[in-house]
């Protein structure tokens, strides 16, 4: 029995450490200089012992957000420990064109929180009542899948989980710019008459996000442009 016990409770702690692992958010270190780096501490505070360090510029995974601190794990070394929040920027080092645009498809949307180290619950069902299964911060992207009453289910591609999230903390569409010279028009393929020509690096909400084109917003006219000609901002 006593075996029995030992081994459930070992299965319980790889799959503990298991979802940890699938539910970071990807990360980069940020330093005012490009030669810059921070310490990674035992614990959050400066009070605590040097562990490693990490270079601007090093992907992370971001294991927990605090107002200040964050736990993170090096990707490279797997490392983990904790760095000023200030330091770590959400998200990867940066992509354009339609390998960015890949990220989320549907209706697409982000995270807004009032403050920049603020963490907003993903829950596994419509409502305070039901468990977390995990926490996204400023700026996440996500795809949304449903509505019920004040909450949405969505797709988080960099955790690659699907949960529920309160509509407080969710901001519809997302910033982006063109890439190039591009046709707004009417309907998703070159067959929908032309609406204007949006120049390059001109600046646009996208609302929704196809395999090839995407619906977005512009200058108060909404279309479809192809994910070749834009990136996120």
């Amino acid at each position: 029995m006593k075996r029995k016990l030992s081994f459930l409770i070992a299965l319980c702690l790889i799959f503990s450490s298991l979802a940890s692992f699938a539910l970071a958010d990807s990360g980069v270190i940020k330093t005012p200089s490009s030669d810059g780096s921070v310490n990674i501490r035992s614990q959050a505070g400066v009070s605590h012992s040097i562990v490693g360090w990490a270079k601007n510029g090093t992907p992370v995974e971001i294991l927990y957000y605090g107002n200040t601190w964050h736990k993170i794990r090096v990707t490279a070394t797997g490392k983990t420990g904790w760095v000023y929040a200030k330091y770590v920027k959400t998200g990867s080092s940066g992509s354009s064109g339609s390998s960015d645009s890949a990220a989320v498809s549907g209706a697409v949307a982000s995270v807004t929180t009032k403050y920049a180290g603020s963490v907003v619950n993903l829950r596994a069902g419509a409502g305070t009542g039901y468990a977390v299964v995990g926490g996204v911060g400023r700026g996440t992207r996500l795809s949304i899948l449903a509505t019920q009453n004040n909450w949405y289910q969505v797709y988080v591609p960099s955790k690659g989980v699907t949960a529920w999230i309160s509509k407080t903390y969710v901001s519809l569409g997302l910033a982006a710019k063109t890439t190039g010279d591009v046709n707004l028009r009417t309907g998703a393929g070159t067959d929908y008459s032309r609406i204007t020509v949006i120049k390059k690096g001109q600046k646009l909400t996208v609302l929704s996000v196809g395999s090839s084109w995407s619906q977005v917003s512009y200058n108060g006219q909404t279309g479809y442009i192809s994910n070749k000609y834009w990136a996120y901002r």
